[in-house]
């Protein structure tokens, strides 16, 4: 049995990690500004990126590998406010590095985003070695936080590995704090709200089941890195693609409804297409999805629509 640490552990992705680590026997430690109500004291500590002086509260919980997935801004928030963006998430990226750089020697997987570091796909699916060419604030602030982690890969001797992480859903959303469009989607048509297409719908996303997501930063965690000349990185997908008009009529099917639409003008920042390649991590950890989306998104509407007809 190992311990680890997860930054932003009470996030959605975070809890979800969490869940799969103790199914395993691994203890759990969830690293957050608050802690989450169901999480006992002894396996949280306080972690906000903007103090430095958190990060010893990790240092001091011994861990045996952290997962990085603290992260203050969405695509659209960052677009918003990119000097705050780059101010709280680099800064708490470098301040966990330099600590445990100097004080732990645990590999630490950092995720990324794979939906953004890469900019317009040049070829599809996308593998790791695709140029990285950003065309969002979200993923230039991701790209600096990867050049930064390899930095100190290469110089510092930290074990960092990099999760390019695609877009995850599933069902223990919570339902007041939406993110991404599969989720945010599903409630409004159950809901029957408007829902609201920056473009025409033709928008290609590669989307994972949270379950599949977690398992497969276990994998990266726990993998025989034997790369020397660059630092460990995985694309984290499903490998298969969707578009907006495809997720939603799913959803629809999934919901038993006929989603109300309207369509906008395009973001600047939106890529047209983004599927992940996932041969890499297949390949080094033996991990592979194994969540179908279409019951992904119908057990997510399922469920959501039970919660929200409860309260």
């Amino acid at each position: 049995m190992a311990r680890f640490v997860i930054t932003g552990g009470t996030g959605f992705v975070g809890a979800s990690l969490a869940n799969a680590l103790r199914a395993l026997g691994h203890d759990a430690i969830l690293a957050s500004r608050g802690r989450h109500l169901h999480a006992e004291s002894q396996y949280w500590v306080e972690y906000d990126l903007v103090d430095a002086a958190t990060v010893a509260n990790i240092v001091e919980a011994k861990p045996d590998g952290i997962f990085h997935l603290a992260w203050s801004t969405t695509p659209g928030s960052a677009e918003n406010d990119p000097a705050a963006d780059a101010k709280t998430n680099l800064g708490g990226l470098l301040a966990l590095f330099q600590q445990v750089t100097a004080k732990l020697s645990v590999p630490v997987v950092f995720v990324s985003s794979g939906g953004t570091v890469y900019g317009k796909a040049r070829t599809l699916p996308i593998t790791e070695d695709h140029p990285l060419d950003p065309v969002s604030i979200y993923g230039i602030t991701k790209l600096a936080a990867e050049n930064y982690a390899s930095r100190f890969w290469q110089l510092q001797g930290l074990d960092v590995r990099i999760a390019r992480l695609s877009n995850p859903f599933g069902v223990s959303q919570s339902i007041a704090k939406l993110q991404g469009a599969a989720t945010i989607f599903a409630r409004q048509v159950v809901l029957g709200e408007k829902v609201t297409i920056w473009g025409d719908g033709s928008v290609v996303r590669d989307y994972i089941d949270v379950a599949d997501s977690a398992s497969a930063l276990i994998g990266i965690m726990m993998a025989e890195v034997t790369d020397e000349h660059s630092i460990p990185t995985f694309n984290v997908g499903s490998g298969e693609g969707a578009s907006l008009n495809e997720l939603l009529r799913i959803i629809g099917d999934a919901a038993g409804r006929e989603p109300n639409v309207s369509y906008v003008g395009g973001r600047a920042f939106d890529i047209p297409a983004n599927i992940l390649d996932i041969s890499k991590i297949k390949k080094a950890t033996g991990w592979q999805p194994r969540q179908n989306m279409k019951n992904s998104i119908q057990e997510m509407v399922q469920n959501l629509a039970e919660r929200l007809d409860s309260q």
